[in-house]
């Protein structure tokens, strides 16, 4: 029979994201850097969503996988298990279906030999999460895929008084239910840096947790996803390689959420031809579950008038590498978290058209704080003057913006947080410390091989 010592024990993590990419990608960091601190770690997924973990599972082959059918709900559509195929009112039921899923995982869990002592989720899943670590006797600990300055400005507006319309009443009643649960569990983790979060996040445990068990452990780096069957990404880069200066491309790109409508795709393509700039343009997927007309296409003049000095990608599409190119010097975007991380670490500058969710507290850190980004446009639905548009894109890449140096120096100090001896380093050390510390006996003896 082996023998066993303390040094063969492994504090053991339950991972269960929420499936959209914005979630589920920095989600799949942070598994990666809690496995690399020696945490074991069982990531829940649906089947659909199973490839995007490969990356993942091909750096830590020891990453469990608990694998379980996608339920079924009367208002989702079938065979869509993701987020990035639905617009943002699908929410709660996706929230609904998967916490049918709270019995399985309660049976995976009495059954297992090593269960868990924590379960690591997104803030979004705590209606049903919460109280299924409550049932175990385990810690639950919310992940927040962005900064302590959403976080706050969403539990505020949560107890404001709103108008009487019914879907403005559902919405609130849901995001009311889910910031419950979130006081009532362990911990918060955020997709941030301290340098950033500052007082704000002082704030949050003194006025708001009343613990201070909320870690910013950031900027937490999206996987690389498998990029579209159209597109090469070394043909992408290739055609960057060929720009003989630097800053000459823009990006646009808004996510993997956001679809333009016909009309904003119209006057996005006409900037884009007047501007006269180099550029690279990413194309969402049609949504399921949206009128025809929010599932905008790129007018069928456009790539003729513009061939040989833009791409048109549709698809999914290796943004991160894309934005660190040389040539590339300004980004149009949405200001998703993940995405204003990957802009603020590459030294592009950021050319800001928030149109929903965090985006707009994003955008006013970024632009009226920091003053490390241009806000050119503002709302899902708003069509921007191509004209005005045309002459901001022509601008950000032929002269100097102190918001782009700011931004620069900004990253620096992102990148530094997550170096040894950087905050988010520590405060991730911290974290494993705890874990693995405090494990309410629920920890078994495992050999590590």
């Amino acid at each position: 029979m082996a023998e066993f010592s303390k040094k063969m024990i492994k504090t053991h993590i339950l991972v269960i994201p929420y499936p959209a990419p914005g979630h589920l990608l920095p989600t799949m960091d942070l598994a990666n850097q809690l496995a690399m601190r020696g945490i074991a770690i069982t990531f829940l997924v649906t089947p659909k969503n199973l490839p995007f973990l490969q990356p993942l599972l091909s750096i830590h082959p020891c990453i469990e996988t608990l694998v379980l059918p996608f339920p079924t709900h009367p208002s989702i559509p079938a065979g869509i298990e993701n987020m990035q195929e639905l617009p943002l009112t699908f929410i709660p039921d996706i929230v609904s279906a998967l916490s049918q899923l709270h019995d399985p995982v309660l049976q995976w869990f009495l059954s297992h030999p090593c269960p868990p002592v924590a379960i690591i989720d997104d803030l979004f899943l705590s209606c049903w999460t919460n109280p299924l670590a409550h049932r175990l006797g385990i810690r639950r600990l919310g992940f927040a895929p962005f900064h302590a300055y959403t976080l706050d400005a969403w539990w505020s507006r949560i107890y404001k008084k709103c108008d009487d319309d019914i879907n403005n009443k559902k919405a609130k009643d849901y995001m009311r239910e889910i910031h419950v649960a979130n006081m009532e569990s362990w911990g918060i983790v955020l997709n941030s840096f301290s340098e950033l979060d500052g007082e704000v996040l002082d704030h949050l445990k003194k006025n708001v947790l009343g613990h201070d068990r909320a870690w910013s452990i950031g900027p937490l780096l999206s996987f690389p996803v498998k990029t579209s069957p159209n597109i090469s990404a070394d043909n992408v880069m290739a055609w960057l390689d060929m720009c003989k200066e630097d800053n000459p491309v823009v990006y646009v790109g808004f996510g993997s959420q956001i679809n333009l409508t016909g009309t904003q795709m119209e006057a996005l393509a006409n900037a884009l031809d007047r501007s006269g700039v180099r550029f690279i343009w990413a194309v969402k997927e049609p949504m399921k579950g949206v009128q025809a007309d929010d599932n905008g296409v790129v007018p069928t003049w456009f790539e003729d008038r513009t061939a040989g000095r833009g791409l048109v990608l549709r698809g999914w599409v290796p943004q991160a590498a894309i934005l660190r190119h040389r040539a590339v010097g300004s980004y149009l975007t949405h200001c998703g978290w993940n995405s204003t991380l990957e802009g603020l670490l590459s030294g592009v500058l950021l050319l800001a058209w928030p149109m929903q969710a965090d985006h707009y507290v994003n955008t006013k850190l970024m632009v009226n704080t920091l003053g490390v980004a241009v806000r050119v446009c503002e709302g899902l639905r708003t069509v921007p003057d191509p004209d005005e548009l045309a002459k901001v894109l022509a601008e950000s890449v032929c002269r100097t913006w102190p918001e782009r140096d700011r931004a620069v120096e900004l990253g620096k100090v992102a990148l530094k947080s997550i170096g040894p001896g950087g905050s988010s380093h520590i405060a991730l050390d911290a974290l494993v410390k705890d874990l693995s510390q405090n494990n309410h006996g629920n920890e078994k003896l495992v050999q590590i091989d």
